[in-house]
């Protein structure tokens, strides 16, 4: 007997190697098991993966080497890993071993030995179980997906928020449980899995798991170990559990399908929505896209006749997807009001502070009912830079182009990007002036206004600089939603996918920092923004603002200086659909995605020179078929320098016709660019990215 292995190496080639059997491993040995095999010249000792089992082989048998050891009591990829693990490595063009090692993490590889079960209880908001009768609408589409099952075609769940999502996905879980079957369940941020995971567990019990980052290594451990045995058939988590070692899925579910988030931006690249599909096909059930704002790349698939020229041939050959609309609240509660502040007359009116008089005085009415408010701003810190009134020199990282945030609390300057920390700027390092200024505002800096404005008022902050310990994030949303007449701001962490019932006032205080982006997508990730975080107020019935029919009403106040947006005015109406015909018709005329693919060839490097160099060979020869792309270009990256690697691009957009054919190519003429090794070459790094979410 003979094995097709593949090593795991970080820097190895990847390829299958041949090598013997012994016999007395020939009746334990199994396709997926990882074993110990020696390699090269000096047969170092080597872990790695049986892909395939032969009877037969065309290596000599004096030349043969042969698996030593199996490495685990378990077999580590299942037959669906080694089957869609090849499937994945070819649509984002990566190595087979870095797919592998995304379906067996390393908390799994590098254990020794196996370990005890520990039986955790792992940290969950506390959310006592309730019965709920669904309404029409969640009823027909938990009976649509349901009954799609046999054909897996795609749904996408567009419902408002506080319609009920969640309840759907519930009772489409139920039912798969029900025919003996697993679920995946998927959220973006893992400041929501905890209130998930209460969810789940208050209805479906010890059959739920949970994979994310915040885990300990023996946790991680000991929740994929609980799947891959079968001990528990549901999995909640963020993008990484997309590949649980969960067996005949009934569902894949990613909740909030229109986050960025979803998309992994580090090596191994990757879509999350296009692995759910690929596992969807493999184990024939359907995919659900969960949003109150769906992408447009998901809209583009469902409702292409809206907007497709006549006898466009380009439509992606992906399963049909499916629209189900939840167009109301639960219990019919009316959508929060969305009221737009004008910051320039505030300053007009002599008042320059950081909170409107009327987003001001809705916070003091909400907390003196006993109600509680949720301040939204996506910028972390004190304030966004330091910078010198005399000459214009900003407060830079030494290892990135980007400026520091000062964090007063710390009383230290922060690089966001690679976590380096400086003390505080007296003076100007470029003409010695001690006038300095400290730019935007950040949370931290907020939360000291807010309390000075109300003195006695709680006020919580949840961002990534104080949720740095284990449970951090549980403790807050808990402790915020115990106290009556409390305020929590906070960045995206607290603005989607939350309950919280006694909320009543939204306020936005810099809703333009999303839209500035120089990014074809920041009209459409403002308005998923707003809306998410508008979604937070007024999902209880009882006290506070009431409406005409008695039910509360939530009030959400968006401060911009630019008030007569169409992206502000058209959220402020929750006119999804006008939004979304006015941005397709954009992306049309200007030939983005959904209507074309763009892959970008990221090269970065510690000698600009040398990643310089390395771009002029490959840009050539990419020249050669300039005439199939609707662009072609190089440049420097936006954010041209990070953690002390410089960084240049290479940049195409292809039509959808042609996606397919000419990322391949693409694909091919870079690796026909190896990357210099050995002892004094520059050590550069070269990534083949398709549709990437950030562009910087």
């Amino acid at each position: 007997m003979f094995a097709q292995i593949l090593l795991d190496e970080v820097h190895g080639e990847d390829r299958l190697w041949t090598y013997g059997v012994p016999p007395e491993l020939q009746e334990k040995i199994q396709e997926g098991v990882r074993v110990w095999v020696p390699f090269g010249f000096r047969k170092k000792r080597t872990e790695a993966f049986v892909i395939e089992l032969k009877d037969e082989c065309d290596v000599p048998h004096e030349k043969l080497k042969w698996v030593e050891k199996i490495a685990d009591k378990f077999v580590a990829l299942k037959p669906e890993a080694l089957a869609v693990a090849p499937m994945i490595a070819d649509r984002f063009k990566l190595r087979l071993i870095d797919v592998i090692r995304l379906f067996v993490p390393a908390t799994v590889r590098g254990r020794k030995r196996e370990r005890k079960i520990a039986n955790k209880e792992l940290r969950s908001l506390d959310i006592a179980k309730k019965e709920i009768i669904l309404s029409k609408e969640q009823q027909s589409a938990v009976d649509e997906i349901c009954s799609g099952v046999a054909l897996a075609p795609v749904f996408v769940l567009h419902g408002v928020t506080g319609s009920g999502k969640t309840e759907v996905y519930m009772n489409v879980i139920e039912r798969v449980l029900a025919a003996g079957k697993s679920a995946i369940m998927l959220v973006p941020e893992i400041g929501l899995t905890p209130q998930m995971m209460g969810n789940f567990k208050a209805r479906f019990g010890d059959c739920v798991a949970m994979i994310h980052s915040g885990l300990t290594p023996a946790e991680k451990y000991d929740e994929w170990v609980s799947l891959h045995r079968g001990e528990k058939r549901i999995v909640i988590g963020a993008r990484s559990a997309v590949f649980a070692p969960v067996e005949n899925v009934g569902v894949i579910i990613i909740d909030e399908e229109h986050d960025t988030s979803y998309f992994s931006e580090s090596n191994p690249r990757f879509s999350t929505h296009e692995v759910a599909r690929i596992r969807a096909q493999f184990n024939n059930c359907p995919v659900v896209l969960g949003s109150a704002t769906p992408s447009l790349e998901t809209m583009y698939t469902c409702r292409g006749d809206l907007w497709s020229p006549a006898g466009e041939t380009g439509r992606p050959q992906v399963a049909p997807t499916q629209i189900l609309r939840l167009s109301s609240r639960v219990n019919n509660l009316q959508m929060p009001t969305i009221s737009i502040v004008d910051m320039v007359a505030e300053i007009r009116g002599g008042h320059g502070g950081i909170i409107s008089r009327d987003l001001l005085a809705a916070l003091r009415e909400s907390i003196e009912a006993g109600k509680q408010a949720l301040v939204f701003l996506n910028r972390r810190g004190f304030s966004s830079y330091v910078g010198c009134l005399e000459c214009g020199w900003v407060g830079k990282c030494d290892n990135c182009d980007v400026s520091l945030v000062w964090h007063a609390v710390d009383a230290q300057l922060k690089c966001h990007y690679c976590s380096a920390r400086y003390s505080r700027a007296t003076k100007c390092k470029e003409c010695s002036s001690t006038l300095l200024r400290y730019g935007q505002v950040g949370t931290q800096k907020l939360v000291e206004e807010l309390q000075k404005m109300m003195p006695n008022v709680p006020i919580f902050r949840l961002d990534t600089d104080v949720a740095t310990r284990r449970g951090d994030i549980v403790d807050t949303l808990q402790e915020f939603a115990n106290t009556p007449g409390a305020i929590l701001v906070g960045t995206q962490m607290i603005a989607k996918g939350h309950d919280f019932p006694e909320v009543a006032v939204v306020g936005i205080v810099d809703a333009d920092n999303a839209l500035h982006f120089s990014d074809y997508r920041a009209a459409e990730r403002t308005f998923a923004l707003i809306t998410q975080v508008a979604g937070r107020a007024g999902r209880a019935t009882r006290g506070g603002d009431m409406g005409l029919d008695g039910q509360v009403t939530g009030r959400v106040y968006l401060q911009t200086y630019k008030p007569k947006n169409y992206v502000y005015n058209l959220v402020a109406k929750y006119d999804f659909e006008t939004f979304l015909k006015k941005e397709m018709n954009l992306r049309q005329v200007t030939a983005f995605p959904p209507f074309t693919t763009i892959v970008r060839v990221l090269v970065t490097g510690t000698d600009e020179i040398a990643v310089r160099k390395f771009m002029q060979p490959l840009m050539k020869d990419l020249r050669t078929r300039e005439k199939d792309m609707v662009y072609l270009g190089a440049m420097k990256a936006p954010l041209g320098r990070v953690q002390n690697k410089f960084r240049y691009q290479i940049l195409m957009r292809f039509k959808k016709e042609s996606e397919r054919e000419l990322v391949d190519w693409v694909h091919d003429v870079v690796k026909k660019h190896p990357v210099a090794t050995g002892a004094g070459a520059a050590p550069l790094h070269v990534f083949l990215e398709i549709n990437p979410q950030n562009l910087s």
